[in-house]
């Protein structure tokens, strides 16, 4: 008896283990593609960088749920991006400057 006792104690103990684990590493997944979308705002903004207005406000959805919010600033020689990437409840902000090496005004 018990063995069969310390048998289901390490089965308990052994399934809450594992549930941490797969906690800490969905937290880790969650921010890292939170990150992979902050980039995509990142990148379309750079392909398409506003020439005429100073800012520009832009949220990028898919499949229903919005997945990055984009802010693009004209400044000299360049522009100043701003871009949250979310997913799930974690979300990643990535602030960055592109120089274009001109001056378009």
């Amino acid at each position: 008896m018990q063995n069969f006792l310390f048998v289901i104690f390490l089965f308990i103990a052994s399934q809450v283990f594992a549930q941490s684990l797969s906690d800490s590493t969905s937290n880790e997944d969650d921010i890292y593609l939170a990150y992979k979308n902050a980039m995509r705002g990142v990148i379309w903004a750079i392909e398409n960088h506003p020439y005429k207005k100073d800012v520009t406000y832009k949220d990028i959805i898919e499949r229903n749920k919005k997945i990055c919010s984009i802010k693009v600033f004209r400044q000299e020689g360049g522009i100043k991006i701003v871009s949250i990437g979310s997913y799930n409840s974690s979300t990643v902000e990535i602030i960055t400057y592109k120089s274009f090496g001109h001056n378009y005004k």
